[in-house]
């Protein structure tokens, strides 16, 4: 997916709701332990790869999710760290939306000159319900739904998501200066994103082709 960096893999369980976690199920499938922690490497400097025109791949008002298959404040991360906060300094155009379930780290992990926060960053002040699962057992019963946008169909229609207060980013150029509005990335949702359950947190549709809708 286009909106997501993972500059390192892997994490340990901390609580709760870290019990059937998405990423130990898909490691599982390729024969991989989930808690093997490790820093990823054509992906880490994602943020900064350019095209062959020498633009950046992702746009300026782009959201980026980091750390989707871990912990953004993980301990066993915390030498990879700096580096991950340096590539977010240079990307002051970029959105960046850390994901942790270890707010306790947070005051103790930040960098330098965090000062009252950056203006392109925050954390996950929102609630994502995505999607549903694939089995259920009700009276003894079996159900399926195999679909992946079934699932993310049923998680918006559920209304368990919560958005949060709206956010007002400030982005600006390598230089400092403030980018136009008319300069920013537009996601574009199609007819498949109405009711998709990753709509709220989610970068806009890619136009893959893959639903045989190009827009």
């Amino acid at each position: 997916m286009h909106d997501i960096w993972n500059p390192w893999h892997g994490c340990r369980k901390c609580s709760e709701g870290c019990e059937n976690c998405y990423m130990y199920f898909l490691d599982g499938l390729r024969d991989k332990d989930g808690s093997e922690i490790y820093r990823t490497k054509a992906g880490f400097r994602y943020p900064l790869s350019k095209d062959r025109n020498g633009r950046y791949k992702v746009q300026s008002g782009e959201m980026i999710r980091v750390c989707m298959t871990s912990d953004f404040f993980l301990e066993e991360a915390d030498a990879w760290r700096d580096e991950a906060w340096s590539i977010m300094r240079q990307r002051p155009d970029v959105k960046f939306f850390l994901l942790t379930k270890r707010p306790q780290r947070v005051a103790q992990c930040l960098p330098m000159d965090w000062g009252d926060g950056w203006e392109n960053v925050m954390f996950n002040v929102t609630f994502v319900f995505c999607g549903t699962g694939r089995r259920f057992v009700k009276d003894g019963k079996l159900y399926q739904i195999e679909k992946s946008s079934v699932q993310s169909q049923q998680a918006f229609r559920s209304g368990l998501s919560f958005k949060g207060k709206p956010m007002e980013f400030k982005l600006h150029d390598g230089w400092g200066y403030p980018i136009p509005e008319e300069q920013l990335y537009v996601p574009y949702f199609g007819q498949h994103c109405r009711e998709c359950g990753m709509r709220i947190s989610c970068n806009g549709c890619s136009r893959c082709g893959k639903c045989g809708e190009t827009g």
